[in-house]
């Protein structure tokens, strides 16, 4: 009773709520003999809606971007922001930015060496590099050990101006797991020697009754795995396009 409840809970709020009322109006649409190519279209928006939301869609997906994590033999521990929170007058880390920070303290734990924070100010608001930085030492990171790029708005920058930091060095980079792939092909054009550790994992699936059916988790996770997608064809265009013009 309690797998039904909850299976029936999630067609009656986001986003399961909209297959619920595409199908609906496919069904009414049907019964009333509107016009084939309408009901068609509501059945298909609503599947299209079903599919990319369900948990078993994105574990696919995470298939494709995923990458084993390398040995930690860098100099430098390079962690790439993932958001801050801000509401009103309170700031925080989002919730892909603190586990980076976690995996980065923990790798320092290990064996302390600097950490790059990188991170800017994508539309208005503070870096996100100030605000990692000042975690790192609430949670006990010598001050001097480090070191902050507030300047970069995006990956590219993130390696770029990570370069222009601290050189050519071998570096450990930390960010998600599902940003990684895009991550290490940016920033291997610019380090000789990249090493990887994800922050966390691809995606939550338990092959459980919850990962077939349509929920917020899993449309923001489908979203988050286009978006890398999506971000690893552009890198690749746009790389095909420099070689091509002898670049």
């Amino acid at each position: 009773m309690f797998a039904v409840y909850k299976i029936v809970g999630k067609f009656v709020t986001y986003p399961g709520v909209l297959v619920t009322l595409f199908w609906l109006l496919s069904l009414w649409a049907l019964v009333r003999k509107r016009p084939k190519r309408f009901v068609i279209f509501t059945f298909v928006v609503g599947l299209v809606i079903y599919v990319s939301s369900m948990g078993i869609t994105s574990y696919i997906l995470s298939k494709l971007i995923a990458v084993e994590d390398s040995e930690d033999r860098g100099e430098f521990i390079v962690v790439l922001g993932g958001g801050v929170d801000v509401f009103e007058n309170r700031v925080e880390l989002g919730k892909h930015t603190t586990r980076r920070i976690v995996k980065a303290l923990e790798l320092y734990k290990k064996h302390p060496r600097k950490i790059v924070v990188t991170g800017g100010v994508v539309t208005k608001g503070i870096p996100e590099a100030n605000v990692m930085a000042q975690v790192l030492v609430e949670l006990g990171v010598n001050p001097s050990d480090i070191l902050v790029e507030r300047n970069a708005r995006n990956t590219a920058e993130n390696a770029r101006y990570t370069f222009e930091l601290i050189g050519n060095r071998p570096i450990t980079l930390v960010t998600s797991v599902t940003h990684m792939r895009r991550a290490l092909k940016l920033f291997k054009e610019k380090f000789d020697r990249v090493y990887h550790v994800s922050a966390d994992l691809p995606v939550d699936f338990r092959n459980s009754y919850l990962d077939y059916v349509p929920t917020g988790e899993g449309c923001y996770t489908f979203g988050t795995l286009t978006h890398e997608l999506i971000g690893l064809l552009k890198e690749e265009l746009s790389t095909r396009l420099r070689l091509s013009r002898g670049f």
